[in-house]
């Protein structure tokens, strides 16, 4: 193991791209180095009299803001991809962010021209695990990858986001954003979008989000239109299926009933006021709401 006393300052910073630097870790690490020194060597890869930070950057970060002269480094010989597989390997112990898993994995097969099976090799994580953040990453807003890395947009939010093209993804994200909405309620208002029948609906879905996640919470199964609701649709169903079976008694009596008894024909005629007077009643209430106070609205 080779390991030098560096100024912070001349360490190579090109790989901090990926990795998110929090405010707080920053401050934490700058009272650690105060109180108790520097406990562990920040590791960077040699390369054409470089040295190329490969772990430790927040720690070189707290270091330059306490005015540290130098730190302690352990050098190391790695290829471009093996240095960005390090920044993944030597941090998974507490975890990487969403986003820094979708930028490594993306620079290794864009820049690194690595393939995917290459890339899981050089993680030690499976190909199905390199292609969901590969998809996310292509697949996604850079907008929303932004809000994403600022801490705006948690990563669940971006999961369901990333299920709509990009123009969806930026418009629901920015009305969950005005109205307020939290994580569970957009991922309700994702799969409304989704399941919702026509333009229309979506439209009410932009201008009434927190509404309509609300009337969808004891909703039946899609299609669903976010505008009515549990009762309202199973009324506007029943008025639709009212209509056909309509239509289906007219074709059927322009086509003729062949020849009836008198007993039959009164049975018909007894169904007929029967169904006659059901059906008034029941649209007549529905108008009746229709003409209430606020029964439009």
């Amino acid at each position: 193991m080779e390991l030098r006393r560096v100024d912070p300052r001349e360490l190579d910073l090109s790989l901090a791209h990926l990795r998110q630097l929090p405010e707080a870790a920053v401050k934490a690490k700058e009272a650690s180095l105060r109180s108790k020194g520097q406990l562990s060597p920040l590791v960077a890869a040699s390369e054409d009299g470089r040295l190329v930070l490969v772990d430790g950057f927040v720690r070189q970060l707290a270091a330059l803001r306490l005015g540290l002269e130098s730190v302690l480094v352990e050098v190391v010989q790695l290829s471009s991809a093996q240095r960005k597989a390090q920044v993944y390997l030597r941090n998974r112990e507490r975890g990487l962010q969403l986003i820094e898993e979708c930028r490594l994995v993306r620079e290794l097969v864009e820049v690194d021209l690595q393939s995917q099976v290459e890339v899981g090799d050089l993680l030690e994580r499976h190909k199905s695990w390199v292609c969901r953040r590969l998809s996310l990453s292509r697949q996604v807003s850079p907008r929303l990858l932004e809000d994403l890395s600022l801490g705006f947009l948690g990563e669940g939010s971006l999961r369901r986001l990333a299920q709509l093209p990009v123009r969806n993804q930026e418009e629901l994200w920015a009305v969950a954003q005005r109205d307020g909405l939290s994580p569970r309620d957009t991922g309700a208002l994702v799969e409304l979008w989704q399941r919702a029948p026509d333009p229309a609906a979506r439209c009410y879905l932009l201008e009434h989000p927190a509404e309509a996640v609300r009337r969808s919470r004891t909703a039946p199964e899609s299609p669903l239109d976010p505008r009515l609701g549990m009762a309202g649709r199973e009324l506007v169903k029943g008025l639709v299926a009212l209509q056909q079976v309509s239509l289906r008694i007219q074709r059927r009596v322009k086509d003729g009933l062949g020849e009836l008894p008198p007993a039959g024909r009164q049975l018909v005629q007894q169904a007929q006021q029967r169904a006659a007077d059901g059906c008034r009643g029941a649209l007549d209430e529905v108008a009746s709401w229709l003409d209430a106070e606020g029964g439009g609205s």
